[in-house]
C-alpha cells in the first residue's frame, strides 16, 4: 500500500510538483521513499506512534537526519468509505530535519505547531488537491494502460497477421494489422464502447496516425464480421508507424 506525500509536506520537503505521469509516491527523496516501509512496519507492530499529537495517530517516519510524520485515515475502514480513501489510506502529512536537543527539531516544531492550533492535526490530512492530484494520476494511469493494451494487439498482429482480442472492465478491443508494401491496413472492433473518451484513447493509441484518417466499417473488413454492439474502424497505418512499435517491442526484450 502506498503513501502518498500532502502537498504541505511536500511543501516542507522544498519539493517541486512533479508531471501527472509521475506518482509522488515515487518522487526520489529520502524521506518519501522510507514513508512506503509505514504501512508493512504497522503491520508488523513497530511503527512509533508520535505520543505528543493526541487528536489523531501519526507515525514517526525516519531516515538520515530526515523526520516525517505518516498517518492512516480511519475512515478507510468505514463501509461507506469512498473508493479514493480506501485506495490510499496512508499519507505522509509532515516532514523536515532532525535538530536534537533544538526547538527546531522536527517533532518539537510539529508539536509546538499542533499546541498553537489548539491540538488540532487536520492541516497535515490530504486536502482537496491532494485528493485531485490522486485522481488526476490514477485516470492517466488508466489512459496509459489503455494505450499499452491497444498497441500490444496491434504489435502481436504486425508480427504474424492475425487478429488479437483483449478485455479490461467491460470494454472489449479487437485488432488486426496485415502490411502490405509500403503500407499496413489497420483494422481495430471496439465492443460494449459507449463513452467517446474511451473510444477516443483508443483510436489515438498509436502515435503517427491521424484520428480523421479511420473509416466505420459497418459490414465487417479483411475477414473481421462485427459481433453485436461492436463498431469496426480502418486506417492505413504508415510502414514508418508500424516499423517503430515493432522496434519499442525489441527494445523492451
Amino acid at each position: 500500500m502506498p503513501v502518498r506525500p500532502t502537498r504541505i509536506s511536500m511543501t516542507d520537503l522544498d519539493l517541486s510538483i512533479p508531471p501527472i505521469n509521475e506518482s509522488l509516491c515515487k518522487i526520489d527523496h529520502p524521506l518519501i521513499s522510507e514513508a512506503q516501509r509505514l504501512p508493512e512496519t504497522h503491520a508488523a507492530g513497530g511503527a512509533e506512534r508520535i505520543l505528543s499529537i493526541k487528536d489523531r495517530v501519526w507515525f514517526k517516519v525516519k531516515t538520515g537526519r530526515w523526520r516525517g510524520a505518516g498517518t492512516r485515515l480511519p475512515e478507510a475502514d468505514r463501509a461507506d468509505a469512498g473508493p479514493q480513501i480506501r485506495q490510499a489510506p496512508w499519507w505522509l502529512g509532515a516532514g523536515g530535519y532532525r535538530r536534537e536537543g533544538d526547538p527546531g527539531d522536527f517533532y518539537s516544531a510539529l508539536t509546538a505547531s499542533w499546541d498553537r492550533n489548539g491540538g488540532d492535526s487536520d492541516r497535515w490530512l490530504p486536502a482537496d488537491w491532494d485528493w485531485k492530484r490522486l485522481q488526476l494520476e490514477h485516470a492517466y494511469e488508466w489512459e496509459a494502460n489503455i494505450r499499452r493494451i491497444v498497441r500490444g494487439l496491434i504489435i502481436r498482429s504486425l508480427q504474424d497477421g492475425y487478429p488479437y482480442q483483449a478485455e479490461f472492465e467491460h470494454y472489449k478491443v479487437t485488432a488486426l494489422a496485415r502490411a502490405r508494401e509500403q503500407e499496413t491496413y489497420l483494422v481495430v472492433g471496439t465492443e460494449n464502447i459507449a463513452d467517446p473518451k474511451v473510444f477516443a484513447i483508443i483510436i489515438n493509441a498509436i502515435p503517427g496516425i491521424d484520428h480523421s484518417s479511420w473509416l466505420p466499417e459497418p459490414d465487417g473488413v479483411a475477414g473481421l464480421q462485427p459481433a453485436p454492439g461492436e463498431v469496426i474502424w480502418s486506417t492505413i497505418m504508415p510502414t514508418s508507424v508500424a516499423a517503430q512499435l515493432l522496434e519499442d517491442l525489441s527494445d523492451k526484450r
